[in-house]
């Protein structure tokens, strides 16, 4: 004898809500934007002193970057720091497509200065080294 749920039975399905297609990160304060930033930064993003070209005589520079493959999250460093914001060469044909944010100079050290305080302990102490550099 097969056993058979009766209506009263049945678990009823809960259709989802509908969700606004609001941005609240749009909503947040210049601070707030900048603590948020911070927190992608220190899980996504590099920093550090580069050179041009091979060899310890060349010169160093002071730069600030992040890559992914969320195209909206990257361009929010640019829109807030300024730089430069491009889709990365797609490095194997079934990857997705990444995209980097990068700002080199003063405005990288202007960027780093403003999230650092938000950031992990390693990530300041690393900061701080490179700031006296």
């Amino acid at each position: 004898m097969a056993h058979h749920l009766t209506e009263a039975q049945t678990p009823k399905v809960s259709t989802p809500k509908q969700v606004k297609n609001t941005n609240l990160y749009e909503k947040l304060s210049e601070k707030n934007k900048i603590i948020f930033l911070a927190g992608l930064f220190d899980g996504e993003g590099s920093f550090g002193l580069w050179s041009k070209g091979k060899g310890a005589s060349k010169p160093k520079y002071f730069a600030a970057s992040v890559e992914t493959t969320d195209e909206d999250m990257v361009k929010r460093f640019y829109d807030m720091f300024g730089g430069t914001f491009y889709p990365c060469k797609q490095r194997k044909s079934h990857w997705k497509t990444t995209y980097r944010w990068k700002i080199c100079g003063k405005g990288a050290f202007l960027c780093m200065d403003k999230m650092i305080d938000y950031m992990c302990l390693r990530r300041q102490e690393k900061y701080y080294v490179a700031k006296c550099n």
